[in-house]
Protein backbone atom coordinates (compact mmCIF):
# COMPACT_ATOMS: atom_id res chain seq x y z
CA UNK A 1 0.00 0.00 0.00
CA UNK A 2 1.58 3.54 -1.11
CA UNK A 3 1.91 5.91 1.63
CA UNK A 4 1.99 9.77 2.20
CA UNK A 5 3.33 11.84 4.79
CA UNK A 6 3.75 15.37 2.85
CA UNK A 7 -0.41 16.98 2.40
CA UNK A 8 -2.02 20.12 2.95
CA UNK A 9 -5.37 20.99 3.91
CA UNK A 10 -7.13 23.84 4.09
CA UNK A 11 -5.68 24.57 7.46
CA UNK A 12 -2.83 26.07 5.15
CA UNK A 13 -2.77 26.39 1.79
CA UNK A 14 -4.25 23.77 0.96
CA UNK A 15 -7.28 23.73 -1.33
CA UNK A 16 -9.99 21.45 0.66
CA UNK A 17 -10.94 20.01 4.22
CA UNK A 18 -9.01 17.20 6.24
CA UNK A 19 -12.18 15.73 6.08
CA UNK A 20 -11.96 15.52 1.72
CA UNK A 21 -8.18 14.70 1.72
CA UNK A 22 -8.92 11.99 3.99
CA UNK A 23 -11.61 9.97 2.23
CA UNK A 24 -9.85 10.97 -1.05
CA UNK A 25 -7.03 8.86 0.30
CA UNK A 26 -8.95 6.32 1.89
CA UNK A 27 -10.67 5.90 -1.68
CA UNK A 28 -6.86 5.41 -3.31
CA UNK A 29 -5.75 2.53 -0.71
CA UNK A 30 -3.52 5.08 0.71
CA UNK A 31 -1.64 3.19 3.99
CA UNK A 32 -0.95 5.61 5.98
CA UNK A 33 -2.01 9.39 5.16
CA UNK A 34 0.17 12.30 7.09
CA UNK A 35 -1.27 15.62 7.54
CA UNK A 36 1.70 17.83 7.10
CA UNK A 37 0.20 22.01 7.09
CA UNK A 38 2.64 24.80 7.21
CA UNK A 39 3.49 25.20 11.01
CA UNK A 40 2.57 29.17 12.48
CA UNK A 41 5.71 31.60 11.81
CA UNK A 42 6.27 34.39 14.49
CA UNK A 43 4.53 36.32 11.61
CA UNK A 44 1.90 36.51 8.76
CA UNK A 45 2.19 34.61 6.03
CA UNK A 46 -0.90 33.90 2.94
CA UNK A 47 0.13 30.01 3.64
CA UNK A 48 0.96 29.16 7.26
CA UNK A 49 -1.48 27.84 9.77
CA UNK A 50 -2.48 30.88 12.33
CA UNK A 51 -1.42 29.94 15.68
CA UNK A 52 -4.68 30.27 17.28
CA UNK A 53 -6.03 26.89 14.73
CA UNK A 54 -3.14 24.45 16.09
CA UNK A 55 -5.30 22.86 18.59
CA UNK A 56 -8.15 22.72 16.09
CA UNK A 57 -5.87 21.07 13.58
CA UNK A 58 -4.68 18.68 16.03
CA UNK A 59 -8.14 17.74 17.05
CA UNK A 60 -9.45 17.45 13.60
CA UNK A 61 -6.86 15.13 12.59
CA UNK A 62 -7.11 13.04 15.93
CA UNK A 63 -10.72 12.63 14.60
CA UNK A 64 -10.03 11.41 11.42
CA UNK A 65 -7.19 8.47 12.71
CA UNK A 66 -10.41 7.32 14.77
CA UNK A 67 -12.67 7.69 11.94
CA UNK A 68 -9.88 5.78 9.64
CA UNK A 69 -9.10 3.37 12.22
CA UNK A 70 -8.49 -0.24 11.15
CA UNK A 71 -8.84 0.91 7.09
CA UNK A 72 -6.16 3.41 6.92
CA UNK A 73 -3.50 4.85 9.30
CA UNK A 74 -3.93 8.93 9.68
CA UNK A 75 -1.11 10.83 10.89
CA UNK A 76 -0.64 14.33 12.65
CA UNK A 77 1.92 16.08 11.25
CA UNK A 78 3.35 19.55 10.59
CA UNK A 79 5.84 21.02 8.24
CA UNK A 80 7.30 23.72 10.21
CA UNK A 81 9.65 26.53 8.77
CA UNK A 82 13.63 26.43 9.84
CA UNK A 83 14.77 30.41 9.78
CA UNK A 84 17.78 30.59 12.65
CA UNK A 85 17.46 32.45 15.56
CA UNK A 86 13.53 33.06 14.26
CA UNK A 87 11.81 29.81 14.74
CA UNK A 88 12.66 26.02 14.39
CA UNK A 89 10.98 22.44 14.55
CA UNK A 90 12.68 22.53 18.21
CA UNK A 91 10.78 25.59 19.25
CA UNK A 92 8.28 24.78 22.19
CA UNK A 93 4.70 25.40 20.10
CA UNK A 94 5.83 21.84 18.17
CA UNK A 95 7.35 19.96 21.12
CA UNK A 96 3.50 19.25 22.76
CA UNK A 97 0.76 18.24 21.77
CA UNK A 98 -0.40 15.45 19.78
CA UNK A 99 2.07 15.57 16.62
CA UNK A 100 3.21 11.84 15.16
CA UNK A 101 5.96 13.47 12.96
CA UNK A 102 7.74 16.52 12.54
CA UNK A 103 8.88 18.17 8.74
CA UNK A 104 11.56 20.62 8.42
CA UNK A 105 11.68 22.85 5.34
CA UNK A 106 13.51 26.05 4.21
CA UNK A 107 11.02 28.60 2.63
CA UNK A 108 12.44 31.68 3.55
CA UNK A 109 15.58 33.40 3.48
CA UNK A 110 16.80 36.17 5.55
CA UNK A 111 17.28 38.81 2.99
CA UNK A 112 20.67 39.78 2.99
CA UNK A 113 20.06 43.77 3.83
CA UNK A 114 18.03 42.61 6.63
CA UNK A 115 20.86 40.55 8.17
CA UNK A 116 22.04 42.35 10.88
CA UNK A 117 18.31 44.19 11.75
CA UNK A 118 16.34 42.74 15.61
CA UNK A 119 14.48 39.53 15.34
CA UNK A 120 12.58 40.71 17.73
CA UNK A 121 9.48 41.42 15.56
CA UNK A 122 9.99 40.00 12.08
CA UNK A 123 8.17 40.57 9.65
CA UNK A 124 7.32 38.38 5.98
CA UNK A 125 9.01 41.45 4.07
CA UNK A 126 12.55 41.25 6.25
CA UNK A 127 12.57 37.61 4.03
CA UNK A 128 13.65 36.00 0.42
CA UNK A 129 11.01 33.05 -0.69
CA UNK A 130 12.29 30.88 -1.95
CA UNK A 131 9.34 29.07 -3.29
CA UNK A 132 7.74 32.49 -4.60
CA UNK A 133 6.12 32.73 -7.87
CA UNK A 134 8.51 33.24 -10.96
CA UNK A 135 7.68 36.98 -11.38
CA UNK A 136 8.55 37.82 -7.53
CA UNK A 137 11.29 35.43 -7.91
CA UNK A 138 13.20 37.59 -10.11
CA UNK A 139 12.21 40.78 -8.82
CA UNK A 140 13.97 40.52 -5.39
CA UNK A 141 16.64 38.34 -6.95
CA UNK A 142 17.50 41.29 -8.73
CA UNK A 143 16.67 43.66 -5.44
CA UNK A 144 18.96 41.48 -3.26
CA UNK A 145 21.16 38.67 -5.23
CA UNK A 146 22.13 40.06 -8.70
CA UNK A 147 25.47 41.70 -7.56
CA UNK A 148 26.18 38.11 -6.41
CA UNK A 149 24.51 35.21 -7.49
CA UNK A 150 25.78 32.33 -5.71
CA UNK A 151 25.20 34.04 -2.72
CA UNK A 152 21.60 32.72 -2.45
CA UNK A 153 22.43 29.00 -3.27
CA UNK A 154 25.06 29.17 -0.77
CA UNK A 155 22.54 30.94 1.68
CA UNK A 156 20.04 28.24 0.70
CA UNK A 157 22.61 25.74 1.91
CA UNK A 158 23.69 26.97 4.84
CA UNK A 159 20.43 27.24 5.92
CA UNK A 160 19.68 24.04 5.28
CA UNK A 161 22.69 22.34 6.84
CA UNK A 162 22.22 24.55 10.02
CA UNK A 163 18.43 23.26 10.21
CA UNK A 164 19.61 19.41 10.01
CA UNK A 165 22.32 20.08 12.93
CA UNK A 166 19.44 22.05 14.93
CA UNK A 167 17.13 18.94 14.71
CA UNK A 168 13.98 18.49 16.06
CA UNK A 169 12.34 16.64 13.16
CA UNK A 170 11.53 13.56 11.44
CA UNK A 171 11.48 14.20 7.63
CA UNK A 172 13.83 17.19 5.56
CA UNK A 173 11.42 18.14 3.03
CA UNK A 174 11.99 19.25 -0.67
CA UNK A 175 16.22 19.09 -0.21
CA UNK A 176 16.72 21.34 -3.50
CA UNK A 177 13.93 23.93 -3.49
CA UNK A 178 15.81 25.96 -4.75
CA UNK A 179 15.61 24.45 -7.84
CA UNK A 180 11.93 25.39 -8.59
CA UNK A 181 12.99 29.14 -10.24
CA UNK A 182 16.25 28.21 -11.49
CA UNK A 183 14.58 26.87 -15.18
CA UNK A 184 17.42 26.53 -17.75
CA UNK A 185 20.13 27.70 -15.29
CA UNK A 186 19.07 31.24 -15.62
CA UNK A 187 20.43 31.81 -11.57
CA UNK A 188 22.80 29.27 -11.24
CA UNK A 189 24.57 26.28 -12.67
CA UNK A 190 23.17 23.18 -11.35
CA UNK A 191 25.84 21.04 -12.44
CA UNK A 192 28.92 23.13 -11.42
CA UNK A 193 31.38 22.14 -8.84
CA UNK A 194 30.69 25.10 -6.91
CA UNK A 195 26.82 24.45 -6.92
CA UNK A 196 27.31 20.49 -6.00
CA UNK A 197 29.72 21.69 -3.03
CA UNK A 198 26.83 23.24 -1.78
CA UNK A 199 24.81 20.94 -1.81
CA UNK A 200 27.24 18.43 0.05
CA UNK A 201 27.14 20.85 3.07
CA UNK A 202 23.58 19.19 3.53
CA UNK A 203 23.78 15.75 2.35
CA UNK A 204 27.10 15.49 4.81
CA UNK A 205 25.10 17.37 7.98
CA UNK A 206 22.54 13.95 7.49
CA UNK A 207 25.12 11.60 8.39
CA UNK A 208 24.16 9.79 11.91
CA UNK A 209 21.35 11.49 12.36
CA UNK A 210 17.92 9.81 11.92
CA UNK A 211 16.38 12.15 9.68
CA UNK A 212 14.32 10.53 6.59
CA UNK A 213 14.87 12.71 3.90
CA UNK A 214 11.33 12.99 1.39
CA UNK A 215 11.31 12.25 -2.23
CA UNK A 216 9.01 14.91 -3.46
CA UNK A 217 6.86 14.52 -6.54
CA UNK A 218 5.00 18.25 -5.71
CA UNK A 219 6.89 20.18 -8.34
CA UNK A 220 6.18 17.63 -10.77
CA UNK A 221 2.40 17.82 -10.31
CA UNK A 222 2.09 21.79 -9.78
CA UNK A 223 5.13 23.01 -11.94
CA UNK A 224 5.39 20.60 -14.58
CA UNK A 225 8.94 19.56 -13.42
CA UNK A 226 10.27 16.89 -14.97
CA UNK A 227 12.01 14.89 -11.74
CA UNK A 228 11.35 15.37 -8.13
CA UNK A 229 13.01 16.97 -5.22
CA UNK A 230 15.99 15.94 -4.63
CA UNK A 231 18.16 15.82 -7.97
CA UNK A 232 19.15 12.52 -9.17
CA UNK A 233 22.56 13.01 -7.78
CA UNK A 234 21.93 14.16 -4.44
CA UNK A 235 19.67 10.99 -3.65
CA UNK A 236 22.77 8.44 -4.79
CA UNK A 237 25.13 10.89 -2.20
CA UNK A 238 22.07 9.98 0.16
CA UNK A 239 21.83 6.46 -0.57
CA UNK A 240 25.82 6.06 -0.23
CA UNK A 241 25.76 7.91 3.12
CA UNK A 242 22.81 5.10 4.49
CA UNK A 243 20.20 8.09 4.35
CA UNK A 244 16.46 7.03 5.05
CA UNK A 245 14.28 7.93 2.23
CA UNK A 246 10.29 7.91 2.01
CA UNK A 247 8.06 9.55 -1.47
CA UNK A 248 5.99 12.01 -0.64
CA UNK A 249 3.69 14.02 -2.91
CA UNK A 250 3.66 17.11 -1.30
CA UNK A 251 -0.48 17.46 -1.95
CA UNK A 252 -2.25 20.28 -1.80
CA UNK A 253 -5.78 19.09 -3.04
CA UNK A 254 -6.84 15.04 -3.37
CA UNK A 255 -5.99 14.80 -6.48
CA UNK A 256 -1.87 15.01 -5.98
CA UNK A 257 -2.38 12.68 -3.35
CA UNK A 258 -0.33 10.05 -5.38
CA UNK A 259 0.77 12.03 -8.17
CA UNK A 260 3.89 10.84 -10.12
CA UNK A 261 4.24 8.66 -7.29
CA UNK A 262 5.92 6.55 -9.89
CA UNK A 263 8.19 8.82 -10.71
CA UNK A 264 9.36 8.87 -7.36
CA UNK A 265 10.07 5.44 -6.47
CA UNK A 266 11.98 5.15 -10.46
CA UNK A 267 13.64 8.27 -8.93
CA UNK A 268 14.58 6.01 -5.64
CA UNK A 269 15.95 2.87 -7.69
CA UNK A 270 18.14 4.47 -10.00
CA UNK A 271 19.81 5.75 -6.68
CA UNK A 272 19.81 2.16 -5.11
CA UNK A 273 17.25 2.47 -2.62
CA UNK A 274 14.78 -0.78 -2.23
CA UNK A 275 13.20 0.15 0.44
CA UNK A 276 11.01 3.54 2.35
CA UNK A 277 10.90 4.43 5.61
CA UNK A 278 7.32 4.22 7.23
CA UNK A 279 7.11 6.42 10.17
CA UNK A 280 3.65 5.31 12.34
CA UNK A 281 2.25 5.82 15.62
CA UNK A 282 4.47 3.13 17.43
CA UNK A 283 7.34 3.95 15.33
CA UNK A 284 9.50 3.37 12.61
CA UNK A 285 9.07 0.71 9.89
CA UNK A 286 10.88 -0.34 6.67
CA UNK A 287 8.83 -1.01 3.54
CA UNK A 288 9.64 -2.61 0.38
CA UNK A 289 9.22 -0.25 -2.84
CA UNK A 290 5.99 -0.79 -4.40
Amino acid sequence: MPNNYHSHCDYCDGKTSAEEIAKAAHDYGIGSLGFSSHAPLPFYTPWNMDADRLGSYQTTVSGLADKYKGKMEVLCGLEIDYIEAVCAPTDRLFSTGSLDYRIAAIHLLSAPNNRNATKSDPKLEDYFIVDDSAQNFAANFKKYYADKPWQMAEDYYHALASCIRNGGFDILAHFDLLRKNNRDGQYFDESSEHYRSLAMLAVDALVGTDIIVEINTGAMARYGFKSPYPEGWILKELYSRKIDICVNSDAHSPDQLLAFRDEGLKAAREAGFNKLVKPGKSGRSYTGLE
